[in-house]
């Protein structure tokens, strides 16, 4: 058996979910465009870099930025409001060639992982309903005696090294099974640590950094459309 491990933002769907999220929640009534605003402002750090890694600061601020709406609600109440949220903004988003993509894996009979730097809160149910076996993302940290948000994370995050490290974590427990082969599928060069970690790393719709990477490396790339052009028929 084999383990295929998906990233989501820009791999499977063509948005960033955390965004796509927040965005529901201003269209909810659940948050404010100012919020929204400023996570857009706080976007820029973590997703722009040129050599190194973004500041953690930056993404604990921009992780704290995303929960911080579900604050003080109980878990089963956010619950319900991401299956609308899947259901209308992360479904029709989803890459025609990711959903074949995991359709071959399953074919094969290996196992499943969706791994995201988006809270479990989204990762979770997004997986559940792509029929994907295990999902691995930001852990949001609930108050023990009413399950209810913090607005705060828990654990070690599922952001560059850290995701090579709960994958490891997860692959040492007994009830976890010994795969042969490991594949990886990402855009983000947030994940090289994964990319590098895996057997078969592919990249999809890669940004200029990983394509430079993955051309040094030979890896196979790929480019991903929510509506690939068609093929043109000889005359």
């Amino acid at each position: 058996m084999d383990l295929a491990l998906f990233d989501l933002d820009k791999t499977l769907i063509s948005d960033d979910s955390a965004s796509l999220w927040l965005h529901w929640l201003v269209s909810q009534g659940y948050t404010t465009t100012a919020r929204l605003d400023h996570h857009q402002r706080q976007m820029h750090p973590v997703t722009h870099y040129a050599d190194s890694p973004p500041d953690p600061n930056n993404i604990a601020c921009y992780l704290k930025l995303t929960l911080a709406p579900m604050s003080g609600y109980h878990r089963r109440t956010v619950s319900g409001w991401v299956e609308r949220f899947v259901h209308r903004d992360i479904l029709p988003r989803l890459y025609p060639q990711a959903r074949q993509q995991i359709a071959w894996h399953k074919e094969r009979g290996d196992t499943i992982a969706l791994i995201s730097a988006s809270g479990e809160h989204l990762v979770t149910p997004i997986a559940r309903r792509l029929g994907i076996d295990h999902a691995f993302g930001i852990v949001p940290e609930f108050n023990d005696h009413r399950q209810c948000f913090t607005g705060e994370t828990t654990g070690e995050l599922t952001f560059h090294q850290g995701t090579v490290h709960r994958l490891e974590s997860w692959l040492q427990q007994p009830t976890t099974p010994q795969f042969k082969k490991t594949y990886a599928y990402s855009d983000s060069i947030f994940d090289l640590p994964l990319l590098e970690f895996v057997d078969y790393p592919t990249i999809v719709n890669g940004c200029r950094a990983l394509q430079q990477i993955a051309e040094k490396k030979g890896w196979p790339s790929v480019s991903w459309q929510r509506h690939p052009a068609r093929e043109r028929v000889a005359s």
